[in-house]
């Protein structure tokens, strides 16, 4: 855990988080080619984008941060990071009133009502691949931790929104947070039906990677809570209440439910124990890609499978297509819509930061929570076997390279709204140079709905034989504001063979 505050990163809908990529805005569904293609597109492992043939490498770790706030001091950041990902504690998460108005400014601009956050953290523990003939294989190992949140902006303002001409608050409150470890199998062969079918320098190319999954702690957590502004000088309210959870989180709701406290259920539940395991699935990721050649190169024609210098590639990628079942602690409860008046809004103290915190959902509604939605909810599950999809997500790119140049474009957006994935688009590009054979230059952008924009830079030296990466990202939500750093992506051990 001390070494996941160490590092920050800023992406959405990603399926992975290497150096190359994140510097390159995000994208990789035609640019990764090594293990972590697995998770991306797996087609890509057949290109051959080194003379070397095998590959191996240990601890790619990268994370992801968009925080309510964001500091431009280095240790303040890190420390802010670390109230998002260790387990809540009480009155650690307050602020003053500035920092209510700079929440206010930042995050609900342009009328926005609720505003989103994501924290994420990835280590591809251990990856292989290798090329024999037309076909490659590989194996990976890694570790996912995602949590993100969505609040609405009356958390901290009691001032009323016109939205579609009607006055309202929104107390909306979102938390989803998922845990998993995965050991992905991954095969790309050339397909020769289509391949065969043109006379160009291309080749088809479509891969598939199975993998087991083992689950550790889930939350899927959604209060819609509305407040309309009606005739007779009072509000309509309108909430839907739906919570999923398995687990320590099931277990501190369990015991919240049959007479404890919140944060004695918390405390006593919900420590930092995010690689413990509740549960196990499988899935499987797929990807396409198109590749042409021009000029000099022949490395769709070789036999010795030459390294691919200028070529143009479209990929499109389905990730995380399976589920998982929690075994331990699984509940559900539900509280469909209604609508009810009140005379006056609840107080609420803005000066305490929802900031998705292990536990804080529950703390938070538990003191703030007009009509606490856990105790009037219906108990749909109990300590029962529960089935989760994993977070299945769309994907396609293309690249253009020529000799040491390489320009990328990539689109991505999930299928359900997940701790890892939302169903808004997310786009990014970036560009790669080479002054040097060894010494790439990277640098990219990403853009996506309600979220800040970013701009990213990463280097690294390659060599025949070990590769070293790193990217950072820079975050900065007006252009008055002074950037902050969001991200540090490692891959400190990459070896070529």
């Amino acid at each position: 855990m001390l070494f996941m505050s160490g590092l920050f990163a800023c992406l959405q809908a990603q399926p992975v988080l290497t150096p190359k990529n994140v510097a390159l805005g995000g994208g990789g569904s035609t640019y990764i080619t090594d293990y972590n293609a697995n998770f991306y597109n797996p087609a890509n492992l057949l290109i051959q984008d080194r003379k070397r043939s095998t590959d191996f490498g240990l601890m790619v770790t990268g994370t992801y941060f968009n925080g309510v706030q964001n500091f431009t001091d280095i240790d303040q950041q890190r420390n802010n990071f670390a109230d998002y990902i260790y387990a809540f504690t009480p009155d650690a998460y307050l602020i003053g009133a500035e920092d209510v108005d700079e929440i206010l400014n930042n995050n609900y601009v342009r009328n926005r009502t609720v505003s989103r956050h994501q924290t994420r953290f990835d280590v591809t523990l251990l990856g292989l691949k290798w090329q024999r003939n037309d076909k490659a294989y590989s194996i990976a190992i890694r570790n996912r931790i995602s949590s993100s949140f969505e609040v609405g902006k009356g958390w901290y303002s009691d001032e009323l929104q016109t939205v579609n001409e009607v006055n309202r608050l929104d107390r909306t409150l979102r938390h989803r947070y998922q845990s998993l470890f995965e050991v992905s199998f991954g095969f790309a062969d050339n397909f020769k039906f289509f391949t065969d079918m043109t006379p160009r320098l291309d080749e088809f190319t479509i891969g598939v990677a199975p993998k087991i999954v083992l689950a550790g702690p889930y939350q899927q957590a959604e209060w819609n809570n509305l407040y309309y502004q009606n005739d007779n000088g009072g509000y309509d309210r309108t909430q839907f209440f739906d919570y999923q959870a398995a687990g320590n989180f099931g277990s501190a709701v369990d015991e919240y439910l049959n007479g404890a406290s919140a944060q004695d259920a918390v405390t006593s539940n919900i420590q930092d124990n995010v690689f413990d395991i509740y549960g196990a699935g499988a899935g499987v990721d797929v990807g396409f890609t198109y590749l042409i050649t021009y000029g000099s190169d022949l490395s769709t024609i070789s036999e010795t499978r030459q390294r691919t210098q200028r070529s143009l590639r479209v990929s499109f990628a389905i990730t995380d297509i399976g589920f998982v079942m929690y075994n331990y602690k699984g509940i559900e409860l539900n509280n469909s819509e209604s609508t009810s008046q009140v005379s006056n809004l609840p107080t609420v103290d803005p000066t305490k930061a929802f900031v998705g915190a292990p536990g804080q959902f529950l703390s938070y509604i538990d003191e703030f929570g007009l009509g606490n939605p856990f105790y009037s909810a219906t108990t749909t599950r109990e300590d029962g076997d529960q089935y989760v999809m994993l977070p299945t997500a769309l994907h396609t790119g293309i690249l253009f390279e020529i000799n040491r140049v390489k320009l990328v474009g990539d689109l991505s957006f999930g299928l359900s709204n997940t701790a890892f994935n939302s169903t808004k688009v997310v786009a990014s590009a970036g560009i790669e140079i080479r002054p040097l054979q060894f010494l790439p230059l990277r640098a990219g952008t990403q853009l996506a709905t309600e979220l800040p924009s970013f701009f990213s830079f990463g280097t690294g030296i390659e060599t025949r034989l070990v590769d070293i990466s790193i990217a950072t990202q820079f975050v900065s939500r007006t252009f008055k504001d002074n950037p902050t750093i969001s991200g540090v992506t490692v891959a400190a051990f990459q070896f070529h063979f």
